[in-house]
């Protein structure tokens, strides 16, 4: 060999061992839940005629459709 050819180095695995589990990184379910929250809780407080039962419920009604939108999207960009 050559001692100007630098040896070819060797390439580890990742330091991840097998028994232990990966920490989940933040998905899209959790952020459009948030945002759906949001939207919802104004929604039904301004359509609600400014009473908290409305906004409760578009509250509750933003967080689901947030949440089940998030993990479509989740689920479309799964490696």
């Amino acid at each position: 060999m050559s001692r100007h050819q630098h040896r070819h180095k060797k390439h580890h695995g990742s330091a991840v061992r097998p028994g232990i589990r990966r920490q989940k990184s933040p998905t899209a379910a959790l952020f459009m839940g948030i945002v759906g929250l949001i939207f919802g809780l104004s929604f039904g407080w301004f359509t609600g005629g400014h009473q908290w039962h409305w906004s409760l419920a578009g509250g509750l009604a933003g967080i689901l459709m947030g949440y089940l939108f998030g993990r479509a999207i989740d689920r479309t960009l799964k490696p």
